[in-house]
């Protein structure tokens, strides 16, 4: 029995160092209300088969104006972090993703990239409060400005089998927001655009790409529901995809 005891609480002890090391430690040192890195400072590069990790702190507000009313924030909960280079995942601390008013909390963006691209990263997050301490309808919102590097430093070969093509976005039909994935075999500057049934420009967007798998996202809240062409240029090429817009 005694030695039954001690396997059991070598094994207890085994997974909490190993949960423990999956988690990250929030910056209690952040005084003033915000996500860090900025949009200016980013998120680091990382490499095809190579371990990456990288942590996202939070300070979360006490209080906002919501629609002129001043209003308590009880906490912000992450939904999702999306757009990650395949191989990564996310874990919050704390474990739950709820990140009450006035504490620190964090995300940790770890694994092992599989693919070399640039991609977007959006990390999707609900406001809960209230308004003289009458609960009001979660506020959603998306932080969109962080975009991943991995390349290929170290790994065999090139990229040259890998030809200019335009994916089909996903989601598709898309309601909120769609996000549009291609491939090249060099690095440069690629122009997105999106028109109506009509031939009319609705949305043009000029991102810096490279060799490999890259992704953007395209909000569509103020996209009228139909159809839509989704062109990819990049300066010698136009491929295109038919895209639908729709409002559940």
């Amino acid at each position: 029995m005694k030695y039954f005891l001690q396997i059991v609480f070598i094994l207890a002890l085994t997974f909490s160092i190993g949960k423990s090391t999956a988690q990250c430690i929030p910056d209690v040192t952040l005084t003033v209300p915000g996500i860090y890195p900025d949009s200016a400072t980013g998120l680091p590069a990382g490499n095809v088969g190579q371990p990456y990790s990288e942590v996202i702190q939070a300070r979360v507000l006490t209080d906002t104006v919501y629609n002129g009313l001043p209003a308590v924030i009880s906490n912000i909960t992450i939904t999702g972090v999306t757009g990650l280079p395949p191989g990564l995942t996310y874990a919050c601390n704390p474990a739950t993703c709820i990140f009450p008013g006035g504490t620190n909390g964090c995300i940790l963006l770890s694994g092992t990239p599989s693919v070399a691209g640039a991609f977007s990263v959006n990390v999707d997050l609900n406001i809960n409060g209230s308004i003289f301490g009458v609960p009001v309808p979660p506020v959603a919102q998306s932080i969109d400005y962080y975009v991943i590097t991995i390349g290929t430093v170290g790994l065999p070969g090139d990229l040259s089998s890998i030809k200019f093509d335009l994916l089909q976005n996903t989601p598709n039909p898309a309601v909120n927001y769609t996000d549009v994935s291609f491939t090249s075999p060099i690095g440069g500057d690629f122009t997105i655009k999106m028109f109506n049934m009509i031939g009319k420009e609705v949305y043009k967007q000029t991102i810096r790409g490279m060799a490999g798998l890259n992704s953007s996202r395209i909000l569509l809240d103020e996209y009228t529901p139909g159809v839509y062409m989704l062109s990819l240029e990049n300066g010698n090429t136009v491929v295109t995809k038919r895209m639908i817009v729709s409002r559940k």
